[in-house]
């Protein structure tokens, strides 16, 4: 096997987890809206936001 070979499919590996981790943290978040209402969503990340000072 070539280092290209190998470089390519490390690339290949890392734009498909990266493209899985955007779905499943949509995913998360839909799930979260559901459950608990996007304004208990919201004001809880406005909190967490003023926990952390930023």
């Amino acid at each position: 096997m070539s280092i290209t070979f190998l470089l390519s499919a490390a690339a290949l590996v890392a734009a498909l987890a990266l493209i899985a981790a955007i779905f499943i943290g949509g995913a998360v978040y839909v799930d979260r809206v559901r459950r608990k209402g996007t304004d208990a969503v919201l004001a809880g990340a406005r909190k967490r936001r003023e926990l952390h000072g930023a």
